[in-house]
């Protein structure tokens, strides 16, 4: 059967949680199904971890109206919304499709070639984007908000990434058509065996980590610069704690993140595991709401905890919501801080609790067997 997913970006490298879950997603039906995800964006410079089994391909949706020399004068919003397809559907009349998966962002496009190859659509909800933008400060959560809620009820299925997307989609599509999909993880590099890099014995290491040029990183970024790292400072504790943050993508030059004496900034890793397991405690001091923050579950599977902020602890499984400390603001970090200095230990998770979670983990298969057993389309020859 051919699957296309239609997506924002190449997910390969894997530099984000979103990365991270489409990677999943596609990989569970790959072995038994020909794969290919669209993207509707590009960076030259994406750097990540490849994983070493990739059971899909990838292509850019082409148009005549981008080319490669020009590319990188195009904005951001322009690569993002891809208006130039309303003109130019040359690429994408051409893909053939016996299920189509997207997103939010990309629906149109998916729409479209759902239409053309009289195949299902799936939409994929790695959060619920409105309360992405307003978390981010923008103007357009409430149009987005209102086109997200229409969108819900014109597809054959909704896969959620979170327990509480789940409940907010079911108010809005029929609940048979909505299925909690919790990520899953390359257990090759999220376990709490194998090396740990040696950050140094003489201080307590905290770790900061992720894509650290997407707005909600960098809203982290300056909580740790501005607001923690000063507590810490007047808390006489700088000589006991070490920030240690690696990550793609390059922090913004204003924070001087690299510069700063007070952070051990290590750039890009090879193995973002390593590094985890390295760690007495993980930083996510995230405030945008929706979807499940993957690096959370990383952290929990390589036997670790971490402090995170209410929004982060809303998309955690309840199962896993113990093994975290929820703080809120810069005092409620540093009281964390204290309590693992003065225990010389930190949460530990339950391995217990992971093969748990893991075992009750639905695939994206049983959502391929939902939609075709639940809808008359006609598969076309070429894709079986």
């Amino acid at each position: 059967m051919k699957v296309a997913s239609i997506g924002l970006y190449n997910p390969i490298p894997v530099n984000t949680g979103s990365d991270s879950y489409i990677t999943h997603l596609l990989n569970s039906i790959g072995t038994e199904n020909e794969i290919t995800h669209y993207y509707c964006s590009k960076s030259n410079s994406k750097k990540g971890r490849t994983p070493k089994t990739i059971n899909f391909k990838t292509a850019y949706i082409k148009s005549r109206f981008i080319k490669n020399k020009s590319y990188g004068k195009i904005s951001k919003i322009f690569q993002i919304g891809r208006p130039d397809l309303f003109f130019d559907r040359s690429f994408i009349s051409k893909i053939k499709a016996d299920i189509v998966l997207c997103d939010t962002i990309t629906y149109r496009i998916g729409k479209y070639i759902s239409n053309k190859n009289k195949s299902p659509l799936v939409l994929i909800k790695h959060d619920i984007v409105w309360k992405k933008l307003k978390s981010d400060g923008s103007k357009f959560y409430l149009p987005m908000k209102i086109y997200e809620k229409s969108i819900f009820k014109k597809v054959d299925a909704i896969t959620t990434i979170s327990m509480a997307d789940y409940q907010y989609s079911i108010n809005y599509a029929n609940e048979k058509n909505v299925h909690y999909l919790p990520p899953g993880l390359d257990m090759d590099i999220f376990t709490p065996r194998g090396r740990s890099f040696n950050f140094g014995n003489d201080k307590l290491n905290l770790l900061f980590y992720g894509s650290l040029d997407r707005p909600m990183n960098i809203e982290a970024l300056k909580f740790i610069k501005e607001k923690l790292i000063p507590l810490l400072q007047k808390k006489n504790l700088l000589e006991k704690v070490r920030i240690n943050i690696f990550g793609s993508g390059i922090p913004p030059k204003h924070l001087q993140i690299e510069e700063n004496k007070n952070i051990n900034f290590l750039g890009i890793v090879e193995n973002p595991g390593e590094y985890i397991r390295g760690a007495d405690l993980i930083l996510v001091p995230v405030k945008n709401l929706g979807g499940t923050k993957i690096r959370v579950l990383e952290v929990l599977f390589c036997g670790k905890s971490a402090i995170v902020t209410p929004e982060v602890a809303s998309g955690l499984p309840d199962e896993l919501k113990d093994f975290v400390y929820i703080e809120n603001e810069e005092k409620g970090f540093l009281k964390v801080i204290k309590q693992v200095l003065k225990n010389h230990s930190a949460k530990k998770t339950s391995s217990k609790t992971i093969r748990t979670y893991i075992s009750k983990i639905k695939t994206m298969n049983d959502v391929l067997t939902f939609v075709m057993s639940n809808n008359s389309f006609i598969i076309n020859k070429e894709g079986k």
